[in-house]
């Protein structure tokens, strides 16, 4: 399953089909947007969501730790969906099972207690996070130096095909500015989004990122 190599603020970075992204140079793996515990939180309100989410959630994000191996996970937020229910004990144990540290750029879903996180061993920064070229927030909001990567907007794309065919996909906005991840979580759903000019377009299928800067059906916009 195979990524793509994009340079952006000088350095090597892999975007991933699973949508996540591989920092070569500090053997960090970045996701944002799980939103475990969502199937659990709208049970209660009767919803009839099944666990299958988290449990494949938490599968594909194992396939990639077994990938890449890196020394550390970064989570850019809303890594669990509300406050707490019975989903958190088994995150707690998914993430004691990992080998690598495991750390948060804390989202507006993330309002479990301190001492949540501290059970689970992940460590949590501040609502924004310097290391290295990057500056990593949850969400991407007011001006800033350098280039912000983020999460949050849960972008996807619509791509034109023939016959009037389009497919929605999510996808990885990038430019020197910013890089804009997908949602990992798979109960999280995409928003179609309307890339800036510098933009480049990298969608995800389910085995390749492709760029499709030049395939990009702009949003319908509503009329009124």
């Amino acid at each position: 399953m195979g990524g793509t190599e994009v340079k952006v603020a000088g350095e090597r970075l892999v975007l991933h089909p699973l949508r996540a992204i591989y920092w070569p140079a500090q053997q960090c793996l970045v996701v944002s947007d799980l939103h475990l515990g969502k199937a659990a939180h709208l049970r209660k309100g009767g919803a009839p969501l099944p666990e299958a989410h988290d449990r494949s959630t938490l599968d594909r994000l194992a396939a990639l730790i077994g990938t890449f191996a890196p020394e550390r996970l970064l989570i850019l937020g809303d890594l669990f969906h509300s406050a707490h229910n019975s989903a958190w004990d088994r995150t707690v144990q998914w993430a004691r099972s990992l080998a690598c540290a495991i750390e948060l750029v804390p989202g507006n879903h993330d309002v479990l207690a301190e001492r949540r996180y501290t059970e689970a061993g992940i460590t949590v920064h501040p609502e924004r996070l310097i290391r290295g070229s990057f500056q990593f927030a949850h969400a991407d909001e007011g001006e800033h130096a350098g280039c912000t990567i983020s999460g949050h907007v849960h972008p996807g794309v619509m791509l034109a095909g023939r016959g009037r065919q389009s497919m929605r996909l999510p996808c990885f906005l990038v430019n020197d500015r910013r890089v804009l991840l997908p949602a990992f979580g798979t109960s999280t759903g995409t928003f179609v989004v309307q890339p800036g000019r510098m933009d480049r377009v990298y969608a995800c299928t389910d085995s390749l990122v492709l760029e499709v800067t030049n395939a990009v059906v702009p949003p319908v916009r509503a009329r009124g």
